[in-house]
């Protein structure tokens, strides 16, 4: 007979999480120094935990909603039913079918059935979509984005709706940068052309698909069940390497880079919708642009060791242990995330969300010259 440890662990391998992480992709995770909780300030479920180099997630409590996929800077969190590559496919058939209009609807209206399924995206909750998705849509083609809530004023969660309105006012001001002329709107209820009297037979699986879905579910189930047994038969349990090791500086003095991939998508959607305005500026947590008040600074250099993004870069011709010479730093790489700041012990970056849609395209790096600094002789923070 299994013991109890052994229950607990083919249990909580069976519970399946609607969210995946990628720890070692979280800014809190890769120092703990960070500031940045997005996801938890975006989970009203409370059902995200970060501190101490650690991120997890309560399975029974998450809703998967999908607000704090949206809200994390680096894509470290992934709603794990519904993909960005099966979100845009089912999107690119919804504009085609409505006539260059995209809709998408909450999961809480979709349920009642008012609306052809075939006209409209579900998402488990309008907070799942940034607003990369929206000008996606609209660089293909679509010359409006209507939001249909399922009135968010009397959903237990409808406390997601201010990240909504966020997203939506971003990505019009985004459109209006470029002088795009799609727009984003929000409503809470379905367009009438979408409407349908008798939804019978558009909706539901059929027979053979419940019955297949169902066999998969068991045979996951089985497979999941099987597989922790023999570990703890055999005493192979899977033990995770410690976060030094799996997060080392490498010969470049800087941690391994995080690919926000979403963040070129953003870009291209962009340049297709428009050209930006001269002198137009973006106030958002999509972008950010630095300071480095030189006259504090003493070029350590930790602020872009730590940078995920490699949006901030030192001088690639000195070795990672010699003063910093130059800094260089891109905005359209940089996500805001503010750990260049909580890592700086001078306390000589300042962070805004305020930029330039000039410096975001501008293919050349803004350079800081720091040869004429106090350079330290020897970092507090120890060898890079």
């Amino acid at each position: 007979m299994p013991s109890i440890n052994e229950i607990a662990n083919i249990a909580s391998a069976l519970e399946k999480c609607p969210i995946t992480i990628e720890k070692d992709s979280c800014v809190a995770v890769r120092n703990r120094n960070s500031s940045c909780r997005r996801c938890m300030e975006a989970c009203f479920a409370d059902a995200l935990n970060v501190q101490f180099n650690e991120m997890n997630v309560d399975a029974s409590a998450c809703v998967g909603c999908g607000a704090c996929v949206a809200a994390c800077p680096t894509e470290a969190i992934a709603l794990r039913e519904q993909s960005d590559d099966v979100l845009n496919a089912g999107m690119a058939q919804v504009v085609a079918a409505n006539d260059q209009i995209a809709v998408v609807a909450c999961a809480r209206i979709s349920s009642k059935k008012l609306a052809d399924p075939g006209r409209y995206v579900e998402v488990p909750c309008l907070s799942r979509l940034d607003e990369t998705f929206l000008l996606e849509w609209m660089s293909n083609g679509a010359g409006t984005v209507i939001l249909v809530d399922g009135n968010c004023a009397t959903c237990k969660y409808g406390a997601t709706s201010e990240c909504v309105d966020r997203v939506v006012s971003t990505a019009n001001n985004l459109v209006d940068a470029v002088e795009g002329e799609a727009v984003v709107e929000r409503a809470s209820e379905f367009p009438e052309w979408t409407r349908v009297e008798q939804s019978e037979g558009l909706y539901g699986s059929t027979r053979r698909g419940f019955f297949k879905d169902t066999v998969a579910t068991v045979k996951e189930t089985t497979l999941t069940a099987a597989r922790v047994t023999v570990a703890n038969e055999l005493g192979m349990q899977e033990k995770e390497p410690e976060i030094g090791v799996r997060l080392r500086v490498g010969s470049g003095g800087t941690l391994p880079k995080i690919d926000v991939e979403r963040r070129g998508r953003l870009l291209d959607a962009l340049d297709s919708i428009g050209v930006p305005v001269q002198g137009a500026r973006v106030d958002s947590r999509l972008f950010g642009s630095i300071d480095i008040n030189k006259d504090v600074c003493n070029a350590c250099g930790m602020c872009a060791v730590f940078c995920p993004t490699m949006a901030l870069v030192r001088d690639e011709a000195k070795q990672a242990g010699d003063p910093v010479q130059y800094l260089e730093f891109q905005a359209s790489d940089c996500i805001q995330c503010g750990l260049c700041v909580d890592v700086c012990w001078k306390r000589c970056i300042t962070l805004t969300g305020d930029v330039s849609l000039d410096e975001i395209f501008d293919f050349e790096p803004r350079v800081f010259d720091m040869s004429g600094v106090n350079h330290p002789k020897k970092s507090p923070f120890g060898a890079f």
